[in-house]
């Protein structure tokens, strides 16, 4: 394989830019060989997720973009963007029916978890954060489709299973601190999806993290989080907002660039 074979692919890689997306940071590209000697392959599959998204079909969409991951298997930020939209998406399908509108966003939840769950193997020090997502996901589906909440009871509801990934994740990555981590883990995933076009999905990841925030154990820390994040939920809602702390603070770095 010759360096110029894989700094195309690295390019390639950055066109990702082009469509919305986060573009995987430079150590996530490890298993760039795995695909660099099929330069042709991934620019193709970019277009399609784009399409499919263009056309409003979130299970196409999904399935582009599951294709374009077995590609970029350690791209841990790809895998929970790619779930989140997936999840939260509008489903011109569904038409008027909220009873349709609500199973169909189960099914689209618990596809979505399987996905990034497989995802984990793959994930190296990212798999931490993939089970943050995970957690995250199901309270943020039901603040976003009316009459979730009561199809999720068949499965025991959002905070069950939200409660059996962070169990996963104080067994694994064991720490006093694995709940409280819904609060600090808001900041880069609403950027992840703001980065992909989600202002929606963004926004109710933030609302998801600011009554969360009471997990936190030591409370002024929770206040400050509290409060850096209502005003940056506020700014992306289109609110006046007083920005200066949060524009101060390098902990919220990956979402200033929306907030200028």
């Amino acid at each position: 394989m010759t360096a110029t074979t894989v700094a195309f692919g690295v390019a390639v890689v950055g066109a990702a830019g082009a469509l919305g997306l986060l573009q995987p940071a430079a150590a996530d590209l490890a298993a760039a060989t795995q695909w660099a000697a099929r330069p042709l392959v991934l620019p193709f599959a970019w277009r399609g997720v784009r399409a499919a998204e263009r056309a409003g079909d979130p299970g196409e969409a999904f399935a582009r973009a599951r294709h374009l991951m077995r590609l970029l298997p350690q791209w841990a930020d790809g895998f929970a963007a790619f779930a989140y939209r997936f999840a939260l998406a509008a489903d011109a399908a569904t038409g008027d029916d909220p009873a349709l509108r609500a199973e169909r966003a189960r099914s689209r939840l618990l596809l979505a978890m399987a996905w990034m769950d497989g995802a984990r193997a793959d994930a190296g020090r990212h798999a931490p954060g993939l089970l943050q997502a995970l957690a995250f996901l199901p309270e943020v589906a039901v603040r976003t489709t009316p009459g979730l909440t009561a199809r999720l009871r068949a499965d025991g509801g959002a905070a069950a299973l939200t409660d059996r990934w962070l169990a996963v994740a104080e067994q694994q990555f064991p720490s006093d601190a694995a709940r409280e981590q819904r609060t600090f883990y808001a900041a880069p995933l609403a950027a992840n999806l703001l980065a992909a076009g989600d202002r929606d999905g963004a926004l109710a990841v933030l609302d998801t993290a600011i009554a969360r925030s009471r997990d936190v154990a030591d409370q002024e820390l929770a206040a400050t989080w509290r409060d850096r994040l209502t005003a940056i939920r506020r700014a992306l809602a289109g609110e006046p907002a007083d920005l200066r702390a949060a524009l101060a603070d390098p902990r919220f770095a990956a979402l200033h660039p929306y907030l200028r």
